[in-house]
């Protein structure tokens, strides 16, 4: 006779959401203390969980920053945006949408970002899950380029236009205009004017 399995939504649920809590949590202290200085101990007390919670729905700190940067590289706001651009058949208004959409991406997710780049030389996990998280976001920008080549939009071939993308839409651009003081939007359009200067004819 076979046995069988039942999930409880009911569970399945709270197990979400002490997920969250504890993600949240982590990254809050991440942001307050620094990487290093963050405890699992004090994860739990601001998550309000048992210590032991904590391993068991996540796992330790570098699976919890690991888990934070994922969090980030798969933003439910990528896909729909990816979307809306293979479907632009105007060069600039591809890059239009690629900086609009990077620059919501990383304001939603600007603390982990932070935390990953600022922390990188401190830990082997951190600098981990940083090389994971650019890794995924220039996929991503990969995607882009091939739309541009396909249309015979640029000069150069998806190699090098991914990566022009990746020097004016990637976190270290979004991070430098956003350091001048400029609003999300200012930098949106900046960034595509110099974008569009450097790849299209």
């Amino acid at each position: 006779m076979v046995k069988r399995t039942y999930t409880s939504p009911v569970r399945a649920a709270g197990a979400r959401e002490t997920h969250a809590a504890i993600l949240r949590a982590a990254e809050s202290l991440f942001v307050e203390r620094g990487y290093v200085q963050t405890t699992v101990a004090g994860i739990a007390e601001r998550a309000g969980v048992a210590l032991n919670t904590v391993y068991t729905s996540v796992g330790g700190k570098p699976a919890i920053v690991e888990a934070l940067a994922v969090e980030g590289t798969e933003d439910e706001g990528i896909q729909a945006s990816l979307a809306a651009v293979h479907v632009a058949t105007e060069p600039r208004e591809v890059l239009r949408l690629t900086a609009e959409s990077t620059g919501a991406i990383t304001r939603r997710h600007e603390a982990i970002l932070t935390v990953l780049f600022d922390n990188a030389t401190a830990d082997p996990a951190v600098a981990a899950a940083a090389e994971q998280a650019i890794k995924r976001y220039r996929e991503h920008l990969s995607v882009i380029a091939e739309h541009l080549v396909g249309l015979g939009a640029v000069h150069t071939d998806e190699v090098r236009t991914e990566q022009v993308l990746w020097f004016f839409f990637g976190q270290t651009a979004w991070k430098t205009v956003r350091g001048f003081g400029w609003s999300w939007t200012e930098g949106a359009e900046w960034l595509t004017a110099q974008a569009a200067s450097a790849l299209l004819p």
